[in-house]
């Protein structure tokens, strides 16, 4: 009865150390975790110094080593810059031509020579008209200009170039044909109207003024392939037309000898070819 007592109580001996094997688990589990986590986190050092190796190469635009770059832990350690270089920038210099009207070309040297002695001789040939005010010799964008009073020409409403004209103009067309420019002889009336069986207004007038001086032009050895006749009538007076003056200076005849770098301006408005200056 004793035994049996005895071995009860050893049985319901309760044993106080049990939390130990619950411990020891969670650690084990812990322990376990952590090595998941660094083996994720764990870097390729080899294959990291290769990317920096060669962003470094790109920006410094040193040549990149095709050696194989080992991780620490298989070599010596090197060390790695800690700012990376670039190359300076290129400085912007400012176009001092940017936002300005484009130059205009001048016309070649051997040109504007040969225009400077066509301007010397025809002032020379012409010096008694040009003294009287009848003519005026000068030089315009388009070339060397000759104005001639139409006084010198034709008679009041007519066409028909006095005998005194037709030699003048010879002369001239005899230095004329020795250049090979285009040659534009423009015909201008004033605003007093004109109303005939020949000319029913000052445009028929004024055209027919240009056809004739070119006519002689023609006559005297002119390449005709580069004579131009235009009429302008009224329509672009250098001087009010409500004196005796500024009508006779509006009745005129203007010679342009196209400069080489204006080869296809026939026909350009007279105003921007030079007319004959106003003078009081």
């Amino acid at each position: 009865m004793a035994r049996g007592r005895s071995r009860k109580k050893e049985e319901e001996w309760e044993n106080h150390e049990r939390w130990l094997v619950s411990y020891a688990d969670f650690i084990t589990l812990l322990f376990a975790f952590f090595v998941v986590m660094y083996a994720i986190s764990s870097v390729n050092e080899g294959k990291y110094k290769v990317l920096s190796q060669t962003l470094v190469s790109a920006f410094s635009g040193h040549p990149y080593s095709s050696i194989p770059i080992r991780s620490d832990k298989e070599s010596p350690a090197v060390s790695s810059p800690s700012h990376v270089q670039l190359p300076p920038l290129p400085k912007i210099v400012p176009n001092p031509d940017i936002g300005k009207a484009p130059k205009k070309a001048a016309a070649p040297a051997p040109e504007q020579a040969r225009l400077d002695a066509l301007q010397q001789e025809m002032e020379s040939l012409l010096k008694p008209l040009i003294q009287q005010g009848s003519v005026i010799v000068h030089r315009s964008g388009l070339g060397v200009v000759i104005d001639l009073n139409a006084k010198i020409l034709f008679p009041s409403g007519q066409a028909q170039l006095t005998p005194q004209a037709e030699q003048t103009l010879a002369q001239i067309a005899r230095v004329l044909a020795q250049v090979p420019y285009q040659i534009q002889v423009n015909g201008f009336t004033n605003d007093l109207p004109i109303r005939t069986p020949q000319f029913p207004n000052n445009w028929a007038l004024s055209a027919a003024r240009a056809v004739a001086v070119v006519g002689i032009f023609s006559e005297n050895g002119v390449d005709p392939r580069h004579l131009v006749a235009a009429g302008y009538g009224k329509y672009h007076p250098i001087a009010p037309n409500d004196t005796a003056q500024g009508l006779a200076m509006n009745r005129r005849v203007s010679i342009v000898v196209v400069s080489p770098q204006h080869p296809s301006h026939a026909g350009v408005d007279p105003i921007l070819a030079g007319a004959i200056d106003q003078r009081g």
